[in-house]
């Protein structure tokens, strides 16, 4: 069975084209023309086409109608639009929910001593924040943050909010440094890599 909206689409449509066919046929009728013969030779005069009243007031309530049509079309295509828009916002808000994270301040504590620590620390995190980590570590264990942001080519709102979180769960430390933000691993990080 056919919806409202999709039934009230094709009738929205059907207007639309029918509309759109009797504006189109008036105006592209054919001019009158007159065959004018004179000392055996002929010309054809086209005559200026002239509306009359009536064919005004169809014009008119045509392009009227078709356009309300087009109007009702295209906000109902953009209303759906924006709505599928919303919803891939929503799902895919709802895929970045964290999960509960493991405590990787207290895996690090617990690392033998034979293995690395920096090593231990990039098995336990996940997608992006593992590779921020990489990064800071590949940097000799501090960076800036505005060449996080270059480096990793992620927004400077999502590198400040993992730094944030990062630094909330004991491996980075934040730094003011001019307009931007010096990020480093934690000593206990930069300890084991500066040990090697």
């Amino acid at each position: 069975m056919i919806s409202r909206k999709t039934g009230t689409m094709v009738l929205a449509g059907a207007v639309l084209v029918i509309a759109g066919v009797i504006v189109t046929s008036m105006l592209l009728a054919t001019k009158p023309s007159i065959i004018q013969i004179t000392d055996g030779s002929f010309k054809i005069l086209e005559l200026p086409y002239t509306y009359t009243k009536n064919d005004a007031y169809v014009l008119v309530i045509g392009s009227t109608i078709a356009g309300m049509m087009l109007s009702y079309i295209f906000t109902t295509l953009l209303a759906a639009g924006k709505s599928e828009v919303k919803s891939m916002i929503i799902e895919e808000k709802t895929a970045e929910i964290p999960v509960p994270h493991t405590d990787i301040a207290a895996i690090a504590e617990h690392v033998k001593e034979g293995t690395q620590l920096i090593e231990a620390v990039l098995t336990a995190l996940e997608g992006d924040e593992k590779k921020l980590v990489k990064e800071i570590a590949d940097h000799g264990g501090e960076i800036l943050q505005n060449e996080l942001v270059l480096s990793l080519n992620f927004s400077k709102a999502k590198v400040s909010r993992m730094v944030t979180d990062l630094e909330k769960r004991g491996l980075v430390v934040k730094k003011q440094y001019g307009l931007t933000n010096k990020v480093a691993l934690a000593d206990k990080l930069r300890g084991e890599k500066n040990e090697k």
